[in-house]
């Protein structure tokens, strides 16, 4: 398998239109790289200025969530400092009194009068240590045994005065617990030791519970659509409340990492971006998490656009190139068509032209040079075959003296033995056969009247050699009406009989066979005489084969000749006259006999002339 490169080397040498479309494209190349460069950097900008204005938003919103929280902060240090609460609640009987029902009381009225100047609260709580009763706003009191004994109270009372945030979890708490909605998931407390600066390891607590959707309202603004999310967590990676389409899980980022970060996405797979900021003040994070889509919904559409218009000017480059190769290229192509007819001889090529540019003056000189070089060859060809036909005349010129010269001394053998009527039927035939021979001009017989022509000659030799020759003549229908060149087979007749049947005493045949025979003519001339030895028929065999169908080359191959004269007649004039596809084969058994055969093409000299003409065009 032939490598791709150099498949693709060889055909940018052999194409005009791949090379012009190359080019082309090389060229628009660097306006390629430009508009994809122009792309990514337009979309890097796109994600600074979208990253900015998200980190800005975040901040808007931590901002007013830190704003609600410090609230909180300054509320519960007023009340936990409050000595009018403080002194309500520094009865340390662990059973509740009529005495600390009436501060109680007074508790809850200035806890629910605080509750009704905060509506956004959801409740105030205290947590009397001693007692173990909760107060609250919203219910009033009841005991909980539960609450020192759990990790968020000790660490409460070890921290100095400073409050902690509640954010409980699902299963933090027991369902009694979370009758309280302090305890419950979903809701924030901010928890704080009455009288803070006091020591003492037994205190009460203050509990200032907000409900988490308070908080949410300030991260729904930063939501747009429904695959956005946004997360509220603490300093400690707790959520708090989630907004948008965020779940009850925290996406997983790099605590050390970029502000903004994109990703794939645990659920779907797909690109998501996730930018986070944390409160300075509270150390709360805010986590805002959107598809990259989004981000890159308005850059998708300029590339769409920069790879639409990259497709089209692919196509109009390939299009100008097909263009400019029907105007330069193809009418080089063209003439490179004709001048490989006419190098295959194929004269009458004519290239259309419509041009009136330079192109058209190259392809209406190439026609004029074609025309004039078929009729330049046409006159040699015709100059050729009229000395062809000279010196087919001279040829035959030659076998009717060498002809003649026999059949008088048949006569005059004839007269010298018998003085009888068959010397008048042998002049009669003879008379006939030289009229026929004549045949006012004509080159050309059928077979059929070829083989009348041949009977006249073969009646002479009978009348010759009485009781020892005799004729066995089988032509199929088919080949009479094909023409031959004349007087070819009665110098194969006249040697079968001289030198095949002259020594023989009796019963000597002379067969004449046609036929057609794979697409050609065959005649054969075969006789029962003594044959050839296989080294002279080997000899006359090579001797046949130097002949070659070159007229003067032919010729002057015959002035030289010695012997074989018919049969190198025979075989000259079926070349000069037929060309390369005419044959004259001999075949010979000794004492057996010979067969000579005649392969002609169909049509006869007609056919031979086209030959002709095309290899002396070639």
């Amino acid at each position: 398998m032939i490598p791709i490169l150099p498949r693709l080397a060889n055909a940018f040498r052999s194409s005009v239109q791949l090379r012009l479309t190359s080019y082309f494209l090389i060229i628009l190349l660097p306006l390629v790289a430009v508009s994809i460069f122009a792309s990514l950097r337009s979309e890097r900008i796109l994600e600074r200025k979208v990253n900015e204005q998200t980190v800005v938003a975040l901040s808007s919103a931590m901002e007013a969530i830190d704003l609600t929280m410090d609230n909180l902060e300054n509320m519960s240090m007023a009340l936990a400092t409050d000595t009018n609460l403080i002194e309500l609640l520094n009865l340390t009987d662990p059973q509740l009194t009529g005495e600390m029902n009436l501060d109680f009381q007074k508790v809850l009225v200035q806890l629910s009068n605080m509750k009704s100047a905060n509506s956004y609260l959801t409740q105030l709580s205290i947590y009397h240590a001693y007692s173990h009763t909760v107060l609250s706003s919203k219910f009033g009191g009841r005991r909980v045994d539960e609450l020192p004994g759990q990790a968020w109270y000790a660490e409460l009372m070890q921290s100095r005065g400073k409050s902690r945030l509640l954010v409980p979890k699902p299963d933090e708490f027991n369902s009694y617990q979370k009758l309280d909605q302090t305890f419950q998931p979903g809701y924030v407390s901010l928890l704080r030791m009455m009288d803070p600066f006091k020591p003492g390891d037994r205190k009460s607590v203050l509990m200032i519970t907000l409900d988490a959707a308070h908080l949410r309202k300030h991260l729904d603004t930063l939501v747009d659509g429904t695959d956005e999310s946004v997360y509220l967590t603490t300093a400690d990676d707790r959520l708090i409340v989630g907004a948008g389409s965020a779940g009850k899980t925290l996406p997983v980022w790099d605590a050390d990492g970029d502000i903004v970060t994109v990703k794939p996405s645990a659920k779907s797979g797909k690109s998501e971006m996730l930018v986070r900021y944390r409160s300075p003040s509270s150390g709360w994070t805010v986590v805002l998490v959107k598809p990259a889509s989004s981000m890159y919904a308005e850059t998708d559409q300029l590339r769409t656009f920069m790879y639409a218009i990259i497709g089209i000017s692919v196509l109009l480059t390939i299009v100008i190139s097909w263009i400019v190769y029907r105007g330069i290229a193809s009418p080089l192509g063209s003439l490179a068509y004709g001048m490989k007819q006419v190098r295959m001889g194929r004269l009458d090529t004519n290239l259309p032209n419509k041009r009136e540019d330079e192109f058209g003056y190259l392809m209406s000189a190439f026609n004029d040079m074609a025309l004039e070089q078929k009729n330049l060859i046409e006159n040699i060809y015709e100059q050729q075959l009229l000395r062809l036909k000279a010196e087919l005349r001279v040829l035959q010129s030659q076998i009717n003296p060498h002809f003649l010269y026999n059949t008088l001394d048949s006569i005059y053998s004839m007269a010298e033995n018998y003085e009888a009527e068959e010397i008048s039927e042998m002049a009669l035939n003879l008379s006939k056969f030289f009229r026929l021979s004549l045949s006012k001009g004509q080159d050309e017989f059928t077979v059929e009247e070829t083989i009348e022509h041949l009977r006249y000659y073969l009646r002479v030799q009978e009348l010759r050699f009485i009781d020892k020759l005799s004729v066995d003549i089988r032509i199929d229908e088919a080949c009479k009406p094909h023409p031959v060149l004349k007087l070819l087979l009665q110098p194969i007749v006249e040697n079968a009989i001289l030198h095949g049947l002259e020594q023989k005493k009796k019963d000597g045949v002379v067969r004449i066979d046609g036929r057609l025979e794979a697409g050609r003519l065959r005649l054969a001339v075969s006789d029962n005489g003594k044959g050839i030895p296989p080294d002279r028929l080997r000899y006359i065999r090579d001797e046949l084969d130097r002949l070659y169908a070159h007229a003067g080359q032919a010729w002057d191959q015959e002035l030289k000749r010695k012997d074989l004269y018919g049969l190198w007649n025979v075989k000259a004039r079926l070349k000069l006259y037929y060309g390369d596809s005419a044959e004259l084969t001999v075949d010979s058994i000794e004492n057996e006999g010979t067969t000579v055969a005649l392969w002609i093409p169909i049509g006869g000299a007609h056919e031979s002339d086209d030959r002709g003409r095309r290899a002396s065009a070639s």
